[in-house]
């Protein structure tokens, strides 16, 4: 979503102002014990201009408030404030839109309700008055209006289905595409043009045609690198060609090559070396207190007070670089992770023809990576991944902070954000990559193995937040599938290495990563010695036992064939008394399917194929123990 606008109002003139609500004396029995939102409404439908701005401005203020999203949804204030998006002054648009920008960055639910409310019919008229092909903005007011309606529409159209619908009926694209020019429009104008065709060319085949013929796409590729925001701009077009099909496959090398400078910057120095900013610069997401007196509907005056802006700007402008960073890294590694997806899925080995008496091998429904190939990806991706060291930049950027700088960042809650997301992003694409590259490419098998034993260090640490901790453990069970067939890579791992594998798993709350851990088990149970894949067994049955989420038991259930997909263990089965065990899990599992069939979704297919297989590895081991 795109960040909240920056808290002022102007006066028509267009100078800043820092007043809050003001009445005047005949005005201060109207809004005399009203809350602050009923206050705005009434400030919002009088006929002064400063009283608009006024309303606005603390709409604003309010809107950036979590806690009170809910109470300005279930108002009347949308409905009132949207009309004065088309107002004559200038002043009014530009607060106006700024406010709803405030407001849209809250998710979903609040972009439908905006939807909902036909704030697009105002949006896209004001829009639509610019006339783009002069190459430029008469008035810095005229610029800001835009920008603050371009950021607006793209957090609703990221959001809303509708609001691109409506963007494409509006046949809006083509002028808005002579924006990208930078020259003309400056940097900041391009940029956020640019997000928002990022976002309405994803799975919208009614721009693609447009977009394809967009000389400026591929020239914004090979642009200066004056600056981050200027590396950004080209990550911009490169994530636009990649949402055009004809356009991914056309310039996949001149994409790939064009974004390697940007990989290539060491973010963590360049947060270093902008330390001092960093600590001068407040945090843009600390929302400011909102406090209206219904007696005077004034801020108070501690909200009044000037900032010193000459003392902050150039600080701000170098934050606003490392921004730029930031989101252009994270911007490569999701498009380096949507070109090399395959769309050629490998199909599952249905054996059905098999004799159930053969090894239980036919019922392993990992994909067997190992020694795959890049099957499905066009040869360039594959080269210019190669010759650019990809992977090798990717593990080192994925790598987590410096201690120093995580202390340094837990003061700007923004930039820390950005940071952990970029991280997160470098994960994925490294297990998309695992996924779809050769393990030459990937570096050989020590490496991967090396690879998988640092990650795993970096888990046990027990400190990382939810997604990274899911992305982790995510590209550590895509590294191992890698290893299947290199069991003495495994001889030194001890008891005591498996058991901090298997408590990891037990204590695990967040359902994927539980499922990684499970997964991972599973291969482990075909690399180590019949002792440890003993006590893998014994856990997998338990946990399989205890799990509540049908997707959550059909992903344990699957990791525990993987162990007998390679070995029969028959000691195992009957020590552990397997055959019972297992027939209470088919029990528990067609339990469990019959409860939550109606909420499989996309899962339906996968849980389906782990029924067959379960129940033929059920017969297999009633065989077995006969026998």
């Amino acid at each position: 979503m795109g960040k909240t606008r920056k808290v002022k109002t102007r006066n028509p003139s267009g100078m800043d102002t820092s007043t809050g609500l003001e009445t005047d004396a005949g005005g201060e029995g109207e809004v005399e014990g009203c809350g602050p939102i009923e206050a705005i409404c009434l400030h919002l439908q009088r006929p002064d201009v400063e009283d608009k701005l006024n309303g606005l401005h603390s709409f604003a203020v309010l809107a950036l408030r979590k806690e009170k999203v809910r109470e300005i949804c279930e108002s009347e204030l949308v409905r009132i404030a949207a009309p004065l998006l088309c107002d004559k002054e200038s002043a009014i648009r530009d607060a106006a839109a700024g406010a709803f920008r405030n407001l849209s960055v809250f998710g979903s639910e609040v972009c439908d309700f905006l939807v909902d409310n036909d704030i697009l019919t105002a949006l896209l008229s004001l829009l639509l008055e610019y006339d783009l092909t002069k190459g430029g903005f008469e008035t810095e007011l005229q610029a800001d209006i835009f920008l603050q309606a371009i950021h607006l529409l793209r957090n609703l159209c990221e959001s809303s289905p509708t609001a691109t619908e409506a963007f494409n009926q509006a046949n809006f694209l083509g002028r808005l595409l002579l924006c990208l020019d930078y020259r003309k429009f400056g940097l900041e104008i391009s940029l956020s043009v640019a997000q928002l065709v990022l976002v309405i060319s994803e799975n919208n085949s009614s721009s693609w045609n447009l977009l394809a013929s967009a000389g400026i796409l591929p020239e914004l590729l090979a642009i200066p690198a004056e600056s981050h925001g200027h590396l950004y701009l080209s990550a911009l077009a490169a994530g636009i060609l990649c949402n055009v099909p004809a356009c991914s496959a056309a310039h996949t090398k001149e994409i790939l090559t064009g974004l390697d400078t940007l990989l290539s910057i060491d973010s963590q120095s360049q947060l270093v070396n902008c330390r001092a900013q960093i600590q001068d610069v407040k945090s843009k997401n600390e929302a400011p207190v909102l406090e209206i007196s219904m007696e005077t509907e004034e801020l108070p005056e501690s909200q009044n007070v000037n900032e010193n802006k000459s003392d902050q700007s150039d600080a701000e402008a170098v934050l606003k670089n490392l921004e730029h960073l930031l989101d252009g890294q994270r911007l490569v590694a999701e498009i380096i992770t949507n070109l090399g997806s395959s769309d050629d899925q490998s199909n599952w080995d249905s054996a059905s023809d098999q004799s159930e008496t053969e090894s239980v091998a036919d019922y392993d429904m990992e994909d067997d990576t190992e020694e795959s190939g890049a099957g499905g990806l066009p040869a360039n991706f594959v080269e210019t991944i190669k010759l650019n060291n990809v992977v090798q930049k990717l593990w080192l950027k994925a790598q987590p902070l410096d201690p120093t700088l995580e202390k340094l960042l837990a003061q700007h809650e923004n930039l820390r954000e950005k940071v952990s997301k970029l991280r997160v992003s470098y994960l994925i694409c490294l297990q998309n990559l695992c996924n779809v590259l050769s393990v030459e490419d990937l570096g050989g098998h020590t490496e991967i193995y090396n690879m998988w034993m640092n990650l795993g260090q970096q888990a046990f640490k027990g400190s990382e937040e939810v997604p990274v901790m899911e992305a982790i453990t995510s590209l550590m069970r895509s590294t191992l599938s890698l290893l299947k067939s290199r069991r003495e890579l495994f001889g030194q791992m001890t008891e005591n290495d498996l058991n901090m594998i298997i408590e990891g798993a037990s204590k695990c709350t967040v359902m994927d990563i539980r499922v990684n851990w499970n997964r991972m088990l599973g291969t482990l149970g075909s690399l180590l010695p019949e002792q440890l894949v003993k006590a893998i067994v014994l856990f997998l049955l338990n946990a399989c036992a205890q799990e509540e989420d049908l997707w959550a038991l059909s992903e344990g259930l699957d990791a525990l064939m993987d162990i007998f997909a390679v070995e029969d263990w028959p000691q195992i089965i009957a020590e552990l008394q397997m055959c019972e065990r297992i027939q209470a899990l088919e029990e528990i599992f067609k339990s469990k399917l019959r409860q939550q069939r109606r909420d499989l979704k996309e899962r339906r297919a996968t849980i389906y194929t782990v029924k067959t297989n379960f129940a033929r590895f059920v017969s297999y081991l009633n065989k077995n123990c006969k026998q």
